[in-house]
């Protein structure tokens, strides 16, 4: 089952497991966050990178096809992988955009990214409503890709457990 027909290239798992640890890290510091205020920018940065490399991820699977399902997989299980996958790429882009906008529409702005390189704030207004609005839009997509996270892990360990029918050693590395 392993052979590089059924396994996803190395850039795609070296894309999948770096978005994954730094969304775990944004996770960690989200919740941290109230007791540490100083963690902002470094969210901040880390979201912005997420979103980059998110954008790199959908470039590379478009000039790389996905290996094919198992056979094995079920109707209804190859159709909520799809759907995963989907949200996934939808919501990794209006996460850390949405983020990205409730900064720019604060006070505070965007600043530099990991406090080196200079970024940009988005074209938009300056507004506390603005910046409320969009923040509670951000932190809606957090927990939606929070929840979206456990199912996918969930999946994934019922496929490698119980099915035994190596899912989950499609995106390991080094296998």
């Amino acid at each position: 089952m392993n052979t590089s027909a059924t396994r996803y290239s190395g850039g795609a798992i070296l894309l999948h497991w770096l978005i994954a640890a730094l969304l775990l890290a944004n996770v960690v510091i989200a919740f941290t966050m109230e007791d540490a205020r100083g963690l902002m920018p470094l969210h901040k940065s880390i979201g912005i990178t997420v979103l980059l490399l998110t954008l790199v991820r959908i470039a590379w699977r478009l000039t790389h096809a996905a290996p094919p399902l198992p056979a094995s997989l079920a109707s209804w299980e190859r159709t909520a992988a799809r759907i995963t996958h989907a949200a996934f790429y939808l919501l990794l882009l209006v996460m850390p955009l949405l983020g990205w906008a409730a900064s720019s529409s604060g006070s505070r702005g965007t600043g530099a990214l990991f406090g080196v390189i200079p970024w940009f704030d988005l074209p938009i207004a300056k507004s506390h409503e603005l910046h409320e609005a969009m923040g509670e839009a951000h932190e809606l997509a957090a927990y939606l890709t929070i929840a979206l996270i456990v199912l996918h892990v969930a999946g994934a360990l019922k496929h490698h457990f119980i099915d035994r029918d190596g899912t989950l050693s499609r995106m390991l590395p080094g296998r």
